[in-house]
């Protein structure tokens, strides 16, 4: 066999080879590729998902300080309607008018008259309220919409007549304005005892 021989047999081998190397340097190139496409996916993923979580933990957040806002406004309504004191009925009537959304202080204003009467004819005084137990029902705060429940004891005090101690529930309903929560309404909702 000749050198020239040899060089012929040779070369369909090597042309073989070769086109092998460039297969398994395809396959190589397309499995890193795919692992980095796989990288990507799982990074971005990654990130959505902590963007995610995070808005909800906002939205959360905003939800419970909005709930501890209508809380702390419940309670100072509750006060501003049950501690009543005919030797002050202005300083009264003042109070709820100041939390009372403008619906609510034209109703407040229209029976000022009636309630100013029977606070000074049976000379009532509202003392040692505490709100026992405070629990919003339902809270929009897109919306800015809440009613709440409150369970309050009070003393209420008939000059010439003994303390009587009081517990009342009462239904609140409160809506936000620009700066703070406004009461809407409110009524008292019957207690119910074991037995009913």
């Amino acid at each position: 066999m000749t050198s020239d021989e040899q060089v012929d047999e040779a070369e369909p081998g090597a042309v073989g080879e070769a086109a092998e190397g460039a297969g398994a340097g395809f396959q190589r190139y397309l499995l890193l590729g795919s692992a980095g496409l796989a990288a990507a996916a799982l990074i971005v993923a990654g990130v959505f998902g902590i963007q995610w979580w995070a808005a909800s933990a906002d939205d959360n957040l905003a939800l419970a300080q909005a709930r501890d806002a209508v809380i702390k406004s419940g309670t100072n309504a509750v006060h501003a309607f049950i501690d009543a004191d005919y030797t002050q009925v202005d300083a009264y009537f003042q109070r709820q008018l100041e939390i009372a959304d403008p619906a609510f202080q034209e109703q407040l204003k229209a029976s000022q008259t009636a309630t100013r009467e029977g606070l000074i004819d049976s000379k009532t005084k509202i003392t040692d309220t505490t709100v026992e137990d405070i629990g919003v029902e339902e809270l929009n705060d897109h919306d800015g919409k809440a009613t709440f429940l409150a369970a309050v004891s009070y003393v209420v005090n008939h000059e010439g007549q003994q303390p009587a101690p009081k517990l009342q529930r009462l239904e609140v309903g409160m809506t936000r304005t620009a700066r703070d929560w406004k009461v809407t309404g409110i009524e008292s909702v019957p207690t119910i005892t074991s037995g009913q």
